[in-house]
């Protein structure tokens, strides 16, 4: 195996020409026709075949995209399959090529000499989409960093084509999904996100019903936003609620409003729209990437995590806001805590922190025994799983499994993760 970032830089003097060729004819291509224009245009460096699989919503198994030429592929298993172990580390992954090029053949998993087989990371930067299956004339260094750069520019296509058909859409899906959680999906940004300096990464479930959950992140300049919230209710109601907050937020974001100017602004339009009878509770934050300062606004939320070095160090815990949307902005700044602009709370970070944000669904989940799923067993898997090296977005794989587990595959409630990552100058614990 080999590690998408660790190979030695392509030196073949034809990969250029293939990306070339892909990049005059992706702009037309139709989203179904990626998969075999790749393996078109990559034909002189070795390749003989592409097909594009992609990870379904929950993360749990591979689908591949329906292409215009070749047969049929199965679904694979994200837990138990070779490729799902390429989706799970970022690592390139393969094996011998069976006598057709196509297919595992027999022989060891290590070779890299004869036709192979090899499962490439798939992603757009942090955000993992799924893996490229490549039959190629052999699984050298050389090799398989041309099928990295290959799975770097089908990231990027894929990523630009989702938004203007539903190809990809219906390929990650496997049931039909609520009107709620449509919009859910529509607002919510992407569940991965990283620089040098700071990474994000975030769960929501259940998928396919999510209701009031939210979350929403921007980095600009040396300022990551991040937010978590959670609207009253498991309704389409609640799903306008969110979409409204989120919206709100952002228009004041972009508009150069602060954290307080976010608050404020959503709770007035989620009190007028909704009359004062829904809310959403929130936390707001922002991660000054270059100084490591943490600030936030608790608006009837749970208070976040601190980690660090592997411990939970304290919850972020301090006299909270009302939840937005119960009109407590509305008085002249200064009139009293209800009434006056929010201010922000304030932590230090050092290099190397994290900071858990979560909604109460995920620590109220009850058991069969109704037993709570509880702070410290998230804490404490968070913790074990990242001391086991995994990547972040890996980690909430993992733990959006042992949550509806808990639950036997019914959540009573929604349930948002936002893991915020600040590693400057530090090893490479932002990469995908």
């Amino acid at each position: 195996m080999l590690r998408g970032s660790g190979v030695a830089p392509p030196t073949s003097p034809g990969l250029g020409a293939v990306l070339a060729g892909v990049l005059a004819q992706a702009g037309l291509a139709e989203p179904e026709a990626l998969g075999d224009l790749l393996a078109a245009e990559s034909r002189p460096i070795g390749i003989s075949a592409v097909r594009i699989y992609l990870a379904d919503i929950q993360q749990r198994h591979l689908y591949p995209l329906a292409g215009r030429t070749g047969p049929a592929a199965r679904v694979l298993a994200i837990d138990s399959t070779l490729a799902g172990r390429a989706y799970q580390t970022a690592i390139i992954q393969h094996a011998p090529a069976g006598p057709n090029g196509a297919g595992p053949g027999a022989g060891r998993a290590d070779d890299a000499k004869g036709p192979a087989q090899l499962w490439v990371p798939l992603g757009n930067g942090a955000e993992r989409l799924g893996v490229l299956e490549v039959i190629a004339e052999d699984a050298g260094p050389s090799m398989a960093a041309q099928c990295q750069a290959l799975g770097s520019l089908a990231g990027l296509l894929v990523a630009s084509k989702s938004g203007c058909s539903d190809a990809y859409a219906r390929t990650r899906r496997t049931q039909p999904v609520a009107l709620q959680a449509e919009l859910a999906h529509a607002f919510t940004a992407p569940p991965s996100f990283a620089t040098a300096k700071v990474s994000v990464s975030a769960i929501l479930e259940p998928a396919y019903e999510v209701g009031g959950d939210a979350f929403d992140y921007s980095l600009l300049g040396d300022r990551m936003q991040v937010s978590v919230l959670d609207a009253a209710g498991h309704d389409l109601i609640a799903g306008l609620v969110a979409s409204v907050a989120l919206a709100a937020c952002r228009s004041t974001r972009r508009s150069g409003g602060s954290l307080a100017d976010m608050a404020r602004h959503a709770d007035r339009v989620i009190a007028a729209q909704f009359d004062g009878l829904r809310f959403a509770t929130a936390l707001l934050g922002e991660l000054n990437t270059s100084t490591g300062e943490f600030t936030w606004i608790p608006c009837g939320h749970p208070p976040p995590l601190l980690i660090r070095d592997g411990k939970v160090i304290k919850e972020l815990a301090c006299e909270p806001w009302l939840p937005l949307g119960l009109g407590q902005y509305r008085g002249a700044p200064g009139a009293g805590h209800s009434d006056g602009p929010p201010l922000p709370y304030r932590e230090q970070l050092q290099p190397g922190d994290r900071i858990l944000l979560y909604t109460d669904g995920v620590t109220e989940g009850r058991g069969a025994d109704r037993s709570l799923f509880g702070l410290e067993r998230l804490s404490d898997f968070i913790i074990r799983s990242t001391a086991t090296g995994l990547p972040a977005p890996e980690v909430l794989r993992r733990l959006d499994r042992v949550i509806l587990d808990f639950q036997d595959g019914r959540l009573s409630d929604d349930a948002a993760i936002v893991l915020l990552d600040w590693a400057p100058g530090g090893p490479d614990r932002t990469a995908p």
